[in-house]
C-alpha cells in the first residue's frame, strides 16, 4: 500500500469523524483514521509518527516528521 493512499484514507476518515451526527459514528471514524496511522507509522519505519496527545478537537491530529529518508 502506498503512503499518500494510507494518508488520504487518514484524512478521510479524520473529517468523517469531525463530521459525524452521532457520537458512535465519530468513534468509528476515529478508530479508523488511527488504525490508517498505525500503518503510516509503520510503513515509514517510524520517520512519521502522529501525536497521541488528547487534543480538544479530538478529530484534529498533528504529524511530526523526525527523519527524512537519506538524512
Amino acid at each position: 500500500m502506498d503512503l499518500n493512499y494510507l494518508f488520504l484514507r487518514q484524512q478521510v476518515e479524520r473529517s468523517l469523524a469531525e463530521t459525524a451526527h452521532s457520537a458512535a459514528a465519530r468513534q468509528a471514524h476515529e478508530e479508523l483514521a488511527r488504525a490508517y496511522e498505525l500503518q503510516i507509522e509503520r510503513k515509514s519505519g517510524g520517520r512519521i509518527l502522529f501525536d497521541r496527545r488528547p487534543q480538544r478537537d479530538s478529530a484534529v491530529e498533528e504529524m511530526l516528521i523526525i527523519g527524512l529518508p537519506g538524512q
